[in-house]
Order: C-alpha cells, then sequence, then structure tokens
C-alpha cells in the first residue's frame, strides 16, 4: 500500500490571532499576539482568512509566539501581510482533497472477502490473477513444523563403489564413499602376537582392614586383595613399594594376580600404607 497523505489535526472552533507585525511576501518567520490558540508544528495555517486572497502556510516550527512557516501552500499566492492580520487554523481545501485521497486509496488496496464459500479453519491465499484472498484448501496441519527432521532420510553419495563403507562429511554433514571396505579393519575381537597389555594403578591406598591371615606364601602370614580392574590371573605383577616399606622386609617380593585383584603378602599386619605403583603386565 502507497504511504497515505498526512492529515494535520484540526483545531476546534477555529480560534484565531493575528500578527504582531507585518510579513514580507518572502518570510519565513512570522510573531503572532497569542500562539498558544494555535495547534502544534507541522499544521497548516491560514493569514487573512477574512480575505479574498487568503494565504495557507505550513507551520513547521513554534517557539513561543515565534512561527517557522512555508509559504503558499496548497496552490495559494504568498503575499504580504500587515500587523493584526487574523492567523488561524482553518479548515482548508488540502484538508479535504487529503481525506478523500486517503480513502481512495484505502479502498483501492483493500482487499475483498471470498466470494465463494470459506472452510473454516483453512487458510488464506492469493489469487495470482486478481490479486484477491480465497480459500486455500489447506490447514496448518497439512504441512510440517518449521523445526522438524526426517527420520531415516539421508542423501545417497553422487558415485559409491560398492562395499565401500559410508562416512560423514564433516563440512555438510551429507553421507559420502569413506573408501574403505570392512576387510581394511582388524575385527574386533583380534589378537596382536609380540605385544604385551599392560594397566598401571598409581597411589593405590591400601587399607588395614584388607589384611587377612593366609598360608600362600611361606613366611608371609598375612595377605592383602587389592581391587586392580580389568586385572586377569594372566598378568603377571610389579608391585613398587615406597622405600619405608620396600626396605622393611615385611612385604613378599612376588605378588599375585586374579579376576581384578593384585594381591601382596607381609610377614606382620601392616598399619594403611600407599603403593605408588602396581604394573600389570600380559602377553597378548
Amino acid at each position: 500500500m502507497a504511504q497515505l497523505k498526512t492529515m494535520y489535526k484540526p483545531q476546534a472552533n477555529t480560534p484565531e490571532t493575528s500578527l504582531r507585525g507585518a510579513l514580507a511576501v518572502d518570510g519565513t518567520s512570522v510573531t503572532v499576539l497569542d500562539s498558544s490558540v494555535l495547534p502544534d508544528a507541522p499544521n497548516l495555517l491560514t493569514i487573512g482568512a477574512d480575505t479574498t486572497t487568503a494565504e495557507t502556510v505550513l507551520m513547521t516550527a513554534k517557539s513561543g509566539n515565534t512561527l517557522t512557516i512555508t509559504r503558499g501552500q496548497d496552490g495559494t499566492t504568498p503575499r504580504a501581510w500587515a500587523a493584526g492580520d487574523v492567523i488561524g487554523r482553518y479548515f482548508t481545501a488540502y484538508d479535504q482533497r487529503v481525506i478523500q485521497e486517503n480513502i481512495e486509496e484505502l479502498n483501492d488496496k483493500k482487499i475483498e472477502k471470498p466470494s465463494a464459500a470459506v472452510v473454516s479453519g483453512d487458510l488464506a491465499a492469493f489469487d495470482g490473477t486478481t490479486g484477491a484472498i480465497k480459500d486455500s484448501g489447506k490447514k496448518p496441519a497439512d504441512f510440517a513444523a518449521a523445526s522438524h527432521t526426517h527420520s531415516g532420510y539421508v542423501q545417497k553419495p553422487a558415485s559409491p563403489v560398492s562395499g565401500n563403507l559410508a562416512a560423514f562429511d564433516g563440512t555438510t554433514g551429507a553421507i559420502k564413499d569413506s573408501g574403505k571396505k570392512a576387510a581394511d579393519f582388524a575385527p574386533a575381537s583380534h589378537s596382536h602376537s609380540g605385544y604385551a597389555e599392560i594397566k598401571i594403578f598409581q597411589n593405590v591406598a591400601v587399607a588395614v582392614s584388607l589384611w587377612v591371615s593366609s598360608s600362600a606364601v611361606s613366611g608371609y602370614p598375612w595377605a592383602a586383595s587389592i581391587p586392580c580392574s580389568g586385572v586377569t590371573a594372566n598378568h603377571v605383577a610389579d608391585v613398587v613399594f615406597n622405600a619405608a616399606e620396600a626396605t622393611s622386609g615385611n612385604f613378599a617380593p612376588i605378588a599375585a594376580t586374579g579376576s581384578g585383584t593384585v594381591t601382596i603378602y607381609a610377614a606382620e599386619k601392616p598399619a594403611a600404607i600407599t603403593i605408588p605403583s602396581i604394573k600389570c603386565e600380559k602377553a597378548v
């Protein structure tokens, strides 16, 4: 829709005041006796409404009793005015014409309601020929939500190689040919001949409550089974004690492994200790 033309506010009862001094034909500022009876700027004013040669001006600013004006509005002709000439906000031809033109603009651009029957809840649509509104035959439920997924849908690659595994493109997220087949990878369960599996546990606390009587190692009647996740009986344990425990002679120089445990032995039941390192190794 085109921008509607400005319709200036009216002034009830058309109060008027008069010029305090003369206004030259090219003057753009004039002082009046009482500007309080005039509307705020911007607005139209008429000078000399009591004459046959009135002039319509556009008041663009009002400061005290001084008005800033643009002369010769609405086809009127600027002329010289004398002190005492009347000025006020009157209904002008501009006011009438703008009301009519704005109404015509609104009427021309309005949208007529559909002439045919419509279904409650249907969305409206534009007629491509006339621009009128019509029933689209569609409801919101006929469309996907703005935020939705396509579960199970993937755009297939343009030229995949049979048997190759798929891969994601890191930039677009599309599926592409990885260039690799299953045979290019080791099975989930496989061996590494000549390699060893090593598990290392550090700063392992051994509470007094772990120690129990044992006859497994001669001369070391106390045993403590330390939880060590992933260790099996096939592992060989290397327990590194603190210097004080290592030189005390109280701990056996061997350790046993079992399912998730490493067992150490002592000649006398010790107080709580912390083992700096336990390394468990087995061939794979």
